[in-house]
């Protein structure tokens, strides 16, 4: 072992180093570490307090212990080790509260020590204390891996509602790879209601979930720290654990210190391969930046260069060819043959001095024979020089310029020009004086004169040549330019892959040194000075020293009382319904039948047929687990929804009024149709990389589709679509017939089709009509699916319900944080609260009996309304709840709780009633008497004008019919064309902020996408990993803008509204100019039709995702040198022109929809105002033209006035 730390050291890894200097130091003091991981709030920290029977770790249900925390038994001491800067030693008195203070400081402390005389921890033991595991932190997970090595065994920690969480599955997994003895802790049992689902059936859901990821504990446990009697309660049997594990510590210290060696050298080898991460990375760049890489590189740079210098040594060749051909020619041309020779004998006799032809006229006669001579001479050696030299020279020219594609019309002069004179004076300049005409000189002569001949004959050639063989040249040049670049490019990926190998098998050699060294010497401790200083330098860090009483004070005031939420005082209640309905309908009886009212009868008993048929939507929304259906019951104050811990495949559940066609008790459900089921189906495999044609395929599709997957493990995105396409094929077979029909069923029947996910995966909605004082309230309760439902459609039906509902109620459980899911929907929330006319939302944390004391659950509420605020929900109406006990409460139960008095729902309903009461009902209830108070004035108007004498009617009559023709008018001539400009303006700017929101978001979007949890080099394909991040960050993206637009729908609508509202205030005072006494009733457009959104984001390119591989060199360059800045950097740059394009598409449908629903509106109201303005002529006319009863008419008017207020 000293060996390998030696080597770690030598090598430069100190913090491996560090690990084997501990398991040194562990295998001296033979301590026993039992480490506690786990979900956080899952009770890890209540645990070891239990076990050390001290309050020492933070127990709460909010996020606790955020470092690593080391507790053993000794004389009072504590460590506490920075990610930055000096350790610090805290001498006695240490305060717990100092140690809890630490342990929740997560960004600045790595890990904590304490030491203790605890009672009940044995000094040859340590307790390991972790952070949560579902931290996205990279420091948190980094100090929890690290500080796992010298864990002989590990109890991970799970909430009984979240066992079968991706989180904890994944972790637990990740524990077993590295061989760790595990026993799984199934926390907070007391939380099992028996009747809600067997316990037998709930053990056998979670033992099936750890089958399915190949997860072999060692044993499964189920506690409450709560209820030590409860009868499911191993507490004792993990205590009990614990001591057998410290009487075998012998046997299991030496096993654990081997694979904790194994795991470190594994880590070492990554910590190697990371130091030359950055050579392979500039290798490999070369590769990957270089296209059409060939498989056989070796081979194929072989042959391009045999090409190459095929090429080059072929032009060389043609050459060569061509002079040697030309050797050739002119040595074969035989110019001097036998008769030339007897020619230039006799020439070369004329030549000499003593030369001399008859005896008279002598001079005369030689002189011309000499010319003679040197004629036939001169004229044969011409034509043989044409005939034998210069014929075949041209001719092998134009073929080789024809040969080379050089030839052309304008060379053929140039080869012509090559050319010899043979003159007097070249044969006589080769004359030797003195030489004679011997045979021998003869020869001489004739020698001379053909080597001269051929050698003018070559220089022309040449010099003709010249630019010709530059031509070849650069032909070549250009042939072999490709070739040469094609080399280059090759050698370099030749040289690179040559480069990589040798540094892994530099690596290999340096893994094969350390595993001979850990073979051999893995029990071998050798005690040298040496040794002893360097095991030192990593075990005894440098503290500062101090006194815990000198550290400051981290004790804050905490209230001594929950806050309850003021219950609103019913100030508004200043309408009685009944009596207001009275009012209404003896108003609109009176008032039928006397001309110019109709529209204002009409109107008086729709008033009053909606405030006696009111009734009013709740929807209910949280998380899977938040405890949804429990509340729903306690609101009830009856079991009418199932409960289960397990995850169910969400449908639409409706709790309604009774009504004559659905007595109590009669539940109807909607199975989904042929089309909805094969598009889910469809959305699910292809998550699987799989196609569906048609849904009679699905059976066999998911068959193949399992028999691929069962056996590996799946990613998160991936398991709920899993699970629900299992359950698809599980149910298909006795569910299809019923596909799109209406079914009814009993109360007994209903349970099955919401909690069987073979059943519940085939049903879109069910409705159940129960009578309870919950519903004869008029409220139908809509129990939505959770925020995490995998349903496409239900992003759209949730929308519908947030922006329809009367009231929404928001559940979140006492015990979790808000998940990803959870956080987007709140968010969403967020983004509309201040929209609405009134605060409708309403927060309650359930499970508010799982509270130790006040002063926690005031801790929990605030941290929820911290939490709510960042997502954009101001100033929210929380409850704390516990829809456990309200149930018993409202069952008639004994209450009984530690310190709670009542289950603290009546604190909710009694505020939540009288938001019902006094917002929606008297909302409603001011409208009605708006109207009626209208209707009485009108009507009194209507018989002071009927009063009037004959004189000033006539006046009134031509008064009245003017300002008719006046008002009528304008308002059909007004120009609402401003009104369109001012909605594209709104849209424009609305949508111009979502991508600015979604921009700030990005940074967020990103950590969470690629992030150390995911990206991990554990042999996995990292290329595969990362486009799936870039993937999972391009579908945040997509949702937040599609949630960012379906949230501008709701403020499009508002802008539409006060747009009416604006105009038809604006034409009533036009009118009231001309027509004091006109009132008109404002038309309320209810609702508008729903936005569909068509606009889906855009696709992601293959280049893309190459270009972001490439921005990963490896994971310590990644995360710990920030590259991933990098990386975000080209991404937003990258996908925000794709934002574009998403926000440009629904921009122009949002812009096509509300336009339409802006014209629409603008003539329903220019119509319904024109029908008042009709009635209210008619009316005038009436009472100026005919007769009328004028004491009925006031008695008709005192009768009706008593409603008006």
């Amino acid at each position: 072992m000293n060996l390998i730390l030696e080597k770690l050291h030598n090598h430069g890894d100190h913090r491996s180093a560090r690990k084997v200097a501990e398991l040194l130091n562990k295998n001296t003091t033979k301590e026993l570490s039992i480490a506690f991981c786990g979900h956080f709030s899952a009770g890890k920290s209540s645990f070891i307090n239990e076990i050390l029977e001290e309050a020492i770790l933070p127990a709460s249900p909010i996020p606790t212990s955020a470092n690593v925390v080391q507790i053993r038994n000794g004389e009072e001491l504590a460590h506490v080790h920075f990610f930055e800067g000096e350790s610090l030693e805290i001498l006695p008195p240490v305060s717990f509260e100092h140690v809890k203070a630490y342990c929740k400081n997560g960004d600045q402390v790595e890990s904590v020590e304490y030491q203790f005389l605890f009672e009940k921890l044995p000094s040859d033991m340590v307790v390991l204390d972790t952070p949560g595991v579902d931290s996205t932190d990279d420091a948190h997970r980094i100090s929890t891996e690290s500080a796992l090595h010298l864990a002989d065994v590990i109890f991970y920690v799970m909430d009984y509602n979240h066992v079968q969480s991706e989180v904890n599955l994944k972790f637990i997994k990740e524990l077993q790879d590295k061989e760790k003895k595990i026993y799984l802790i199934v926390n907070q049992i007391d939380k099992h209601r028996e009747e809600e689902i067997p316990f037998s059936t709930y053990n056998a859901r979670i033992r099936e979930s750890f089958e399915d990821w190949g997860i072999e504990p060692a044993s499964i446990y189920f506690t409450s720290l709560k209820d030590s009697n409860h009868p499911l309660n191993d507490l004792a049997i993990v205590k009990e654990t614990i001591h057998i594990l410290r009487q075998d510590k012998l046997d299991i210290l030496p096993k654990t210190i081997e694979k904790a060696l194994h795991n470190v050298m594994e880590e070492h080898k990554e910590w190697l391969q990371e130091q030359r991460a950055e050579e392979i990375e500039r290798h490999e760049q070369i590769i990957q930046s270089t296209e059409d890489i060939p498989k056989d590189v070796v081979g194929t740079l072989r042959d391009v260069k045999a090409k190459l210098t095929s090429i080059e040594s072929e032009t060389a060749q043609i050459k060569e060819e061509f002079i040697n051909q030309t050797k050739r020619i002119l040595e074969n041309a035989n110019i001097t043959p036998f008769e030339m020779r007897e020619l230039a004998e006799k020439y070369l006799e004329s030549q000499q001095k003593g030369f001399k032809v008859g005896l008279l006229f002598s001079s005369k006669k030689t002189q011309e024979e000499r010319e003679q001579r040197s004629a036939a001479f001169r004229n044969d050696l011409g034509d043989r020089v044409k005939t034998q030299i210069e014929k075949f020279i041209h001719e092998h020219i134009f073929s080789f310029l024809k040969e080379q594609n050089f030839y052309s019309p304008a060379i053929f002069d140039k080869v012509q020009g090559i050319t010899i004179l043979i003159t007097d004076g070249f044969i006589s300049g080769h004359v030797k004086p003195g030489a004679g005409y011997t045979g021998n000189a003869v020869l001489q002569y004739t020698k001379d004169l053909a080597h001269s001949i051929k050698l003018e004959y070559q220089k022309q050639v040449q010099k003709l040549m010249e630019d010709y063989f530059e031509k070849l040249e650069q032909q070549m040049q250009e042939n072999t330019r490709a070739l040469k670049v094609e080399v280059e490019r090759i050698e370099a990926i030749h040289n690179a892959q040559e480069a990589i190998t040798i540094l892994h098998m530099e690596l290999e050699q340096e893994y094969e040194v350390l595993n001979s060294i850990l073979f051999r010497n893995i029990n071998t401790i050798v005690e040298s000075g040496e040794m002893v200083e360097l095991l030192s330098e990593y075990l005894h860090r440098p503290y500062k020293r101090v006194r815990g009483d000198e550290l400051p004070s981290t004790s804050n005031k905490l209230k001594n009382d929950i806050q309850k939420q003021e219950v609103i005082q019913d100030t508004m209640k200043q309408n009685d319904p009944t009596s207001l309905v009275k009012g209404l309908k003896e108003t609109a009886y009176s008032l039928n039948g006397i001309h110019g009212f109709q529209t204002i009868v009409d109107d008086l008993k729709k008033r009053a047929g909606k405030i006696e048929n009111q009734t009013f939507t709740v929807a209910l929304f949280g998380a899977f687990s938040a405890g949804k259906s429990s509340l729903a019951n306690a609101l009830f104050g009856e079991k009418v929804l199932p409960v289960s811990p397990n995850p169910t495949t969400a449908s639409i559940n409706k709790i309604s009024p009774i009504s004559e066609g659905n007595p109590h008790g009669t539940v109807c459900i909607q199975m989904k149709t042929a089309e909805q089921l094969f598009e889910d189906v469809k959305q699910a495999l292809l998550y699987f990389d799989t196609n569906l044609i048609n849904l009679e395929d699905a059976g066999p599709t998911i068959k193949s589709m399992i028999s691929k997957n069962e056996h590996i493990e799946l990613e998160a995105s991936k398991k709920t679509h899993f699970h629900f396409l299992k359950a698809f094929l599980t149910g298909w077979e006795d569910m299809k017939s019923h596909l799109g029909t209406l079914q009814k069923v009993t109360l007994n029947e209903f349970e099955a089709y919401v909690a069987q996910e073979e059943k519940s995966c085939f049903v879109e909605w069910i409705e159940v009509f129960y009578d309870c004082p919950f519903t004869k309230q008029g409220l139908t309760l809509v129990d939505t699916p959770g925020a995490d439902s995998i349903n496409a459609r239900h992003t759209d039906v949730s929308f519908d319900y947030i922006k329809n509902a009367d009231a929404i109620l928001f559940v979140t459980y006492y015990q979790h944080a808000f998940s990803k899911a959870d956080r987007e929907f709140l968010i969403q929330l967020g983004r509309v609260k201040d929209a609405f006319a009134m605060d409708k939302m309403f927060f309650l944390v359930n499970a508010a009996d799982l509270a130790n004391n006040e002063e926690e659950l005031e801790l929990v509420c605030d941290y929820v309304k911290e939490q709510l605020t960042t997502y954009g929900i101001r100033h929210p109406r929380l409850y704390p709840v516990s829809s456990l006990l309200a149930l018993k409460e409202k069952e008639g139960q004994l209450f009984q709780h530690p310190f709670l008095k009542s289950s603290l729902m009546s604190y909710f309903e009694e505020a939540f009633s009288d938001f019902i009461q006094a917002d929606l009902v008297e909302m409603s209830l001011h409208a009605a008497q708006l109207d009626l108070n209208r209707a009485v004035a009108l009507f009194n108007h209507f018989v002071q004008q009927a009063k009037l004498g004959s004189e000033e009617k006539e006046k009134l009559q031509l008064f009245h019919a003017n300002n008719k023709v006046t008002i009528e008018a304008h308002i059909k001539e007004y120009s609402t064309d401003s009104f369109y400009t001012l909605l594209d303006q709104e849209l424009n700017e609305l949508l111009y902020y979502v991508k600015q929101r979604t921009l700030l978001r990005f940074s967020d979007f990103f950590k969470e996408s690629f992030n150390p949890a995911v990206i991990r080099e554990d042999g996995r394909n990292m290329k595969v990993q990362l486009i799936s991040c870039l993937h999972e960050l391009v579908t945040d993206i997509s949702h937040n803008l599609s949630q960012e637009v379906r949230a501008t729908t709701v403020r499009a609508e508002n802008f539409i509204w006060k747009t009416l509202n604006s105009w038809q205030k604006e034409l009533e005072a036009e009118a009231k100019k001309l027509e004091g006494q006109l009132s008109v009733r404002f038309l309320e457009v209810e609702e508008f039709q729903p936005f569909k959104m068509k606009s889906t984001f855009p696709s992601i390119t293959s280049k893309l995702e190459k270009q972001t591989v490439g921005y990963y060199r490896n994971a310590k360059a990644f995360f710990e040198k920030n590259e991933k800045l990098k990386m975000a950097q080209f991404l937003e740059e990258e996908l925000s022109p794709l934002m574009d394009s998403y926000l440009k598409g629904s921009g122009d449908d949002l812009t096509t929809h509300y336009k339409t629903e802006l014209e629409h509106s603008l003539e329903e109201v220019k119509k319904y105002i024109l029908r008042q303005l009709h009635d209210y002529f008619d009316g005038m006319q009436a009472a100026l033209e005919q007769e009328q009863d004028i004491p009925q008419l006031e008695r008709v008017l005192e009768y009706i006035q008593q409603h008006s207020k």
